[in-house]
């Protein structure tokens, strides 16, 4: 399951005196998928919300390169931050 699913956690959801129903939890925004197979099968990304930041890829606020820092302190000299 590394890769495709890599995005989604095991978890048992279910109380202290119960056994629990094995699912999978996104990381993003937290919809839970409740495969038939336990954690044998496959969750399913479609139940995640439309604003669900996983299937964006792996990028990060501020994760940008020197390059376009340097370029946007040049057109914005004084903006809070520039020249960072």
């Amino acid at each position: 399951m590394a890769g495709k699913y890599d995005k989604f956690w095991e978890m048992t959801e279910g109380g202290p005196y119960d056994k629990g129903e094995e699912v999978f939890k996104c990381e993003g925004c937290g919809a839970i998928t409740c495969p038939e197979d336990g954690w044998n099968g496959e969750p399913e990304p479609g139940l995640c919300s439309d604003k669900c930041r996983e299937g964006q890829g792996d990028w990060k606020p501020g994760a940008v390169s020197k390059l376009y820092k340097k370029r946007i302190a040049e057109m914005f000299p004084n903006a809070p931050g520039a020249g960072i």
